[in-house]
């Protein structure tokens, strides 16, 4: 199936089999990427060097932070990952964990990890930011 043959679907088929093997297939092929991803970082940290002088020693540690950063942030990819393959599992996805209201089919096309609607993830921002400010 493709994205256009699933928004084609009626809305009866909201997270049937099929659709939910669609996203099924979908977040197995980014786990695959993302952890193709941290095999790369973590060949190119392997191969730093060490450096020589003092400002060449400076700038291998500046690309050794980013290169964690990103093996970070692809850490935090696979556990979103890992929670929304689990939803599909359950029969939760699709389906606002903060409402239960649809997500809806292209914010899962365009995130597929996401396991909130739009306007939730908003009001988890606001309160966030409410709470700081207090």
């Amino acid at each position: 199936m493709t994205p256009q043959e699933l928004l084609a679907q009626d809305d009866e088929s909201y997270m049937l089999a099929d659709q939910l093997a669609f996203f099924r297939n979908l977040l197995q092929a980014e786990r695959a990427n993302s952890q193709d991803r941290i095999t790369t970082l973590r060949a190119d940290l392997a191969g730093l060097e060490k450096a020589p002088d003092e400002v060449d020693a400076a700038l291998t540690e500046q690309e050794r932070q980013t290169i964690l950063q990103s093996i970070d942030r692809e850490g935090v990819s696979l556990r979103e990952i890992a929670l929304a393959i689990a939803a599909v599992d359950d029969g939760t996805y699709g389906y606002c964990a903060d409402t239960g209201e649809k997500i809806g089919l292209l914010r899962l096309l365009s995130y597929p990890r996401s396991l909130i609607t739009v306007e939730a993830k908003q009001h988890r921002e606001n309160r966030a930011r409410h709470l700081r400010a207090a």
